[in-house]
């Protein structure tokens, strides 16, 4: 099960639920859906994290692009981009929120 975001056409900030910081390979999705035109769907995207964070397995589908996220330390909130291209060249990007804190 992964953790997801749903882009909203107008919304310019974005939350990921928060991570333990043991957590290892937790699952983020990001939904494109609002945003991608009529017959234009991903394809390719890239996650950039800053240090702390590691990325693993990044992917998409037509809609939604995915990564397993681990580490971050507590009571920390990184910003991750999210970046990707359409069929049809159109490239996009989204900063979204992951907090990091002890459960």
């Amino acid at each position: 099960m992964s953790r997801s975001v749903v882009l909203l056409p107008r919304t310019a900030r974005h939350v990921w639920p928060p991570k333990d910081p043991t957590e290892r390979r937790i699952e983020y999705a990001v939904d494109w859906t609002a945003r991608l035109a009529d017959g234009d769907p991903l394809a390719a995207s890239t996650f950039a994290l800053p240090s702390g964070l590691v990325a693993e397995n990044a992917s998409n589908t037509d809609k939604v692009a995915t990564v397993q996220i681990s580490g971050g330390a507590a009571g920390q909130a990184y910003e991750i981009v999210n970046r990707v291209t359409t069929a049809k060249g159109a490239e996009l990007e989204q900063a979204i929120r992951l907090r990091v804190k002890t459960r």
